[in-house]
């Protein structure tokens, strides 16, 4: 049996995942606009936000909401890293897709709702973020691989920009992960020897392609063949262009200025736990870019 080949009791989904040979590109979030509520983290709840204690019923309609109105929000917890204690609970939201940022002290977390709601329809507007803030998904509860490896990267980061720990942010098996605002980057498996480049790239709004898990807000297509083009090098200005083909295989131009790539993209198949503990692995379908190749561009 398939299952024979994982100790559910010491593999860590992340290792499992890299033995796989899973690749990272194409796994952040297709949702476009992110929004989070600074909640203390012993009252976050191990799947769902929303259903955190001491947060009011309000919270749980907002993604509903926004899917209501054909848009797609991620809500998430957030606690900063070593910054002096305010008044109020404190919002931030970015809209990946305008690169709209927000940031507000409320009183309560039901005024941080109507905040969100009214960023999410386009009502709400500044003030912005003034510097990027990484998130680190620390949620030791959803996923051991992300309390403990999330930790220390918290730990590396800290003092060199500005850091929160933040809720599961999606694909524990890929951690330690962190997202940036307001760039919407989702980066994972960030070791200790990629600090420095996250770091610069985080610094610059530019891409560190070794880490990088996708543009949040694209689908997964596009995640793939955006992070090729990145990891092709050059330039960090890359569109992507609509995939063609059918079945298992697609192949997506991606253009930047007089520079042009032709992405080919294939559906593969990883085996591995999707959590630590799990007893049994699953199969995972996922594209993944086998090839970047440059075109004359008339």
């Amino acid at each position: 049996m398939l299952g024979a080949m994982f100790d559910p009791n010491t593999e860590a989904c992340s290792e499992a995942s890299h033995s796989a040979g899973e690749p990272l590109a194409g796994s952040a979030s297709d949702a476009p606009l992110f929004a989070a509520i600074a909640w203390p983290k012993a009252k976050w709840h191990h799947d769902k936000a929303a259903l955190s204690e001491g947060l009011p019923e309000s919270v749980g309609s907002l993604e509903k909401a926004a899917r209501a109105a054909g848009k797609k929000l991620q809500l998430r917890l957030f606690a900063r890293v070593g910054a002096p204690a305010r008044p109020g609970l404190e919002v931030v939201c970015a809209d990946f897709s305008s690169g709209d940022t927000l940031v507000r002290h409320e009183l309560d977390a039901e005024s941080a709702v109507r905040v969100i709601a009214d960023f999410a329809a386009g009502k709400a507007h500044g003030p912005a973020l003034r510097e990027p803030l990484v998130l680190v998904c620390t949620d030791g509860r959803h996923d051991r691989c992300c309390g403990k490896l999330g930790q220390s990267l918290v730990t590396a980061l800290r003092g060199s920009l500005a850091v929160a720990e933040v809720s599961h942010l999606g694909g524990h098996r890929l951690a330690p992960n962190c997202l940036v605002l307001p760039t919407g980057h989702l980066y994972g498996r960030v070791g200790p020897a990629d600090v420095p480049a996250i770091l610069d790239a985080v610094r610059h709004g530019t891409v560190y392609a070794p880490c990088y898990r996708g543009q949040s807000g694209l689908d997964e297509l596009s995640q793939v063949a955006e992070a090729a083009a990145f990891a092709h090098g050059g330039r960090h200005d890359w569109r992507v262009g609509e995939p063609e083909g059918a079945g298992d295989e697609r192949l997506i131009a991606v253009s930047a200025g007089d520079l042009r790539l032709e992405v080919t993209c294939e559906r593969r198949t990883y085996l591995g736990i999707a959590s630590c503990g799990d007893a049994e692995p699953e199969s995972r379908a996922r594209w993944v870019a086998t090839g970047a190749l440059p075109v004359s561009v008339a």
